[in-house]
């Protein structure tokens, strides 16, 4: 009886590895065909016999009894003779072949497979069973190979589909092995490409790296410089500028004095603050930033320039810190230099901390004139500043280097106000703020 290879057939899979043998029924049962399953030859054996499978596809290496001793018992079975057998291996070696033509295998599944194989064998078994040349008398032929004698009792076609599957099987490998070989080839100079690359990173590292103790060589030597120009404006301010700054001052107290050695006096005190700064300025940065309790400091500074006519009140709570260069507690004496000598004098000051929208402010304010409008921004810069509020030179640039600015937001008439803006990670503190 003639089947159609498109039609669902019962398969009968003989496999010992279960996970194998559920990956086939299921790939087989996808395409509408009845799979049983058995886990060696003899167990085979008897499902053939309870039904009549339309094709066999048998694992070799199996325990009790092999993939070739069950084809050759199939085919030499006086009823099942014509049930087509496929052999599934791995097919190590031309004797695997040979073995399978011994036993009569009418084709074989090389492992590893993929579905469109198997199926493809399937159906070009099915077709060829429906040849008329499948049914010629089999002729046994003995076949030396390696020095040993084998007996092929396989008919002409199943010789050819063997021989035929075999070749296409090399094909196959062949064409793998050769997309496996460019992609290799590839491969190797991509890996070419980036060990030039790594090389050339290396080098270009290596220079980088010249170059950088360079810098810090030259970063170390003028660090060095820094310290003895420091200390240079620092020798010259207290055996040169101080003492005739004292003298002078002395002079201007005396009654009758003359206006030329007053203007002398004042120009010199504004110098001598401008070269303080000048040295604090040089030496900011040089030096690693801390925390520092801006309570304290406002009343560490206070206690050194404080004035007895005006009153201080330090409203910052006391677990208030600030990450800031040392320099800062310098920055808070210039502050209060500047808010205690206007034209007309304070006779309070007020410190206070609070929240902004973008981070925190530091206020120092007073209850003098005030700045005119004009020059809330220009006291600040050198030229200017120098001539009116020497003791704000260059503070502006010393906030900077610590991440904050200042403004002063005073009102003319009512009062003198400047605002220290800080950035949210330079503030740490445990207790409420009240907001502005």
């Amino acid at each position: 009886m003639k089947s159609n290879p498109d039609t669902s057939l019962h398969i009968l899979i003989v496999e010992d590895n279960r996970t194998q043998a559920e990956y086939l029924r299921h790939l087989l049962e996808k395409r509408g065909h009845q799979v049983t399953v058995s886990q060696n030859g003899f167990e085979a054996l008897e499902r053939i016999e309870e039904k009549r499978p339309d094709i066999i596809l048998t694992d070799v290496m199996m325990p009790d009894m092999d993939g070739y001793t069950l084809c050759k018992t199939v085919k030499q079975h006086e009823k099942f003779h014509d049930i087509p057998v496929i052999l599934v291996t791995h097919l190590y070696s031309p004797v695997d072949v040979i073995k399978g033509l011994e036993a009569g295998a009418d084709n074989f599944i090389i492992k590893p497979y993929d579905p469109e194989y198997i199926f493809s064998r399937i159906t070009g078994i099915m077709q060829a069973k429906n040849h008329p040349g499948t049914q010629e008398p089999v002729q046994p032929l003995d076949v030396v190979f390696s020095s040993e004698v084998h007996t092929i009792a396989s008919s002409r076609m199943q010789i050819l589909n063997i021989l035929l599957s075999t070749y296409e099987t090399a094909v196959k490998n062949n064409s793998e092995l050769q997309v496996a070989h460019e992609r290799l080839h590839y491969t190797n100079a991509q890996l070419q490409k980036l060990i030039e690359d790594l090389e050339q990173t290396n080098e270009s590292l290596h220079l980088k790296n010249l170059e950088r103790g360079r810098l810090e060589t030259a970063l170390a030597a003028a660090h060095e410089k820094i310290e003895i120009l420091s200390e240079a404006l620092k020798q010259i301010y207290q055996i040169r500028v101080q003492p005739a700054d004292e003298i002078l001052s002395v002079q201007a107290s005396l009654p009758d004095v003359g206006e030329g050695i007053s203007t002398a006096s004042s120009h010199l005190h504004a110098g001598m603050i401008a070269l303080k700064n000048i040295r604090q300025y040089i030496r900011t940065g040089t030096m690693p930033r801390t925390w520092l309790g801006i309570r304290n400091s406002i009343n560490n500074t206070i206690d050194r320039v404080r004035r007895q006519s005006i009153r201080y009140e330090n409203l910052i709570p006391e677990d208030i810190e600030i990450y800031a260069d040392p320099c800062f507690e310098h920055v808070l004496s210039d502050l209060i230099v500047a808010l205690q000598d206007g034209d007309e004098k304070p006779t309070e000051m007020r410190f206070s901390f609070h929240v902004k929208e973008n981070g925190y402010v530091i206020i120092c304010e007073n209850n003098d004139q005030g700045i005119a409008e004009t020059d809330k921004e220009k006291i600040f810069t050198f030229h200017h500043g120098l001539l009116s509020h020497p003791s704000l030179c260059l503070i502006r640039e010393m906030l900077a280097l610590s991440g904050m600015d200042i403004a002063e937001t005073g009102i003319q008439g009512h009062r003198t106000r400047f605002e220290i803006g800080c950035p949210e990670s330079s503030v740490r503190f445990g207790s409420d703020i009240q907001d502005l």
